[in-house]
């Protein structure tokens, strides 16, 4: 199996363990939960940058016009960051946090300005909530 095919199995085995444990939370954690978005977009980030230092900054393109299956892929990232911005910016509005500002992150940047958006509003609503406890 190459490298990428390698990578790839380890970042769904990674994502499926996530989700799988964040199902069976019951109650809010009690350790800072914006560190999770953090340590998942941090060594994705590096990989990007990697990428983009090897293949240039439009190096995906190529892939999405060869195959009907690169198109698909490219349609369900953008539904799928589409989907999880719209459902965190009024989380993230009711912490002070600036749609405008995020919607452009996210639109250049994608997965990465979106667990960054996560990692802020998570923090932020942490940080209201300990606010609010010691009034």
């Amino acid at each position: 199996m190459s490298h990428s095919g390698l990578i790839a199995l380890a970042g769904f085995a990674v994502a499926a363990i996530a989700m799988l444990l964040v199902t069976q939370t019951k109650q809010r954690v009690s350790w800072p939960g914006w560190l999770v978005p953090t340590a998942v977009v941090i060594p994705f980030a590096v990989l990007t940058g990697l990428v983009i230092a090897e293949e240039g900054l439009f190096g995906f393109w190529p892939m999405l016009m060869e195959s009907p299956w690169g198109l698909q892929v490219w349609l369900d990232r953008l539904m799928s960051v589409t989907a999880a911005f719209y459902l965190l910016q009024n989380r993230a509005r009711a912490t002070g946090m600036k749609s405008e500002v995020w919607v452009i992150v996210v639109i250049f940047t994608g997965a990465i300005g979106l667990f960054l958006m996560l990692a802020r509003m998570v923090y932020r609503e942490r940080k209201m909530a300990i606010l609010s406890e010691a009034d």
